[in-house]
């Protein structure tokens, strides 16, 4: 990043930081570090981390290479650690580094690979968040009924158009030095978003929202129990759904500081709880999370290549 870019970003996360500070209740953070099962907290972070071994099986459907599971998990442990760490979401470019680095993937099979995830991820995220306004009866629900379902279906197509598109633009005068590796993207895109690999792919990452929302529910559960907030899984799918889209936004600060906490408190007000509260919540929440994928990430960032030149 240009350095006027990173001072940017540096001063923006530092003033979200201080405003979540000054307006945090802090005799609800050190209840949670009293009252809090050291059981249930094992058990959430065992959760969390399934889901990166869910998330590395996904990648080897997609590219469909017979990779090292355990290879695969070390790379997603940094990929996540990256994108939680880094600012714009800069981070998502690990992905391609690492599978080029350590098990040769050419560029066209990780980025058509990392794009089709992200698009299974966005499936599945609707289809669970209409669940949730279903399961918790919201007036709006039956809109959604329409709505969502249209919105994943959309998504479902979306690689195909985007493949076709590719195709098109492969062919233009101007960009004829890079045809062949665009032809190369498109081809990957349509391989890897077919038949039995593409149900597999969205199979497989609603077991990996789901658990997430379970180790998140677990996690808040804890959190909320010294303030007496109703709390159930479908609450969470809606309240953490908000705060996961918003990583994908161009202001994603440094660690997702400040812009992660505003989708959670916003969600979570809606649902009945108190500013201050809502507040301490998501960023006490937020911070374990980013603590979760530094035990996950920091390790792997030793192993990785350790496995890669055994």
């Amino acid at each position: 990043m240009k350095r006027g870019s990173l001072a940017f970003v540096l001063l923006l996360t530092l003033l979200f930081l201080a405003v979540i500070l000054w307006q945090l209740d802090y005799r609800l953070v050190i209840l949670f570090f009293r009252k809090s099962s050291p059981a249930i907290l094992v058990l959430s972070f065992a959760l969390y981390t399934l889901t990166y071994l869910l998330r590395a099986l996904r990648w080897r459907i997609l590219l469909g290479i017979p990779i090292s599971l355990l290879s695969l998990f070390h790379i997603v442990c940094l990929h996540t650690l990256s994108n939680n760490l880094f600012p714009f979401r800069s981070g998502e470019l690990t992905l391609p580094y690492f599978l080029k680095s350590f098990h040769k993937i050419q560029l066209p099979a990780s980025l058509s690979s990392l794009l089709l995830a992200r698009v299974s991820d966005m499936v599945s995220l609707g289809l669970l968040f209409l669940l949730g306004v279903l399961a918790l009866g919201y007036p709006g629900g039956k809109n959604m009924l329409f709505l969502i379902p249209l919105i994943v279906l959309l998504l479902l197509v979306s690689p195909w158009m985007m493949s076709n598109a590719l195709c098109l633009a492969a062919r233009l005068p101007f960009i004829k030095r890079k045809s062949l590796e665009i032809s190369n993207l498109s081809e990957e895109i349509r391989g890897q978003w077919r038949g039995a690999k593409m149900w597999e792919t969205n199979l497989m990452s609603l077991a990996i929202w789901s658990l997430k929302f379970l180790a998140f529910f677990l996690l808040l559960k804890e959190m909320v129990k010294s303030t007496l907030f109703p709390l159930n899984y479908w609450k969470v799918v809606l309240g953490t759904s908000a705060s996961e889209l918003t990583t994908v936004l161009p202001i994603h600060s440094i660690g997702g500081i400040g812009t992660y906490e505003a989708g959670w408190i916003g969600a979570f007000i809606i649902m009945g709880m108190s500013r201050k509260v809502a507040v301490t919540m998501a960023f006490l929440f937020h911070m374990v999370l980013l603590l979760f994928s530094v035990l996950l990430g920091v390790p792997s960032y030793f192993i990785v290549p350790l496995r890669s030149e055994k």
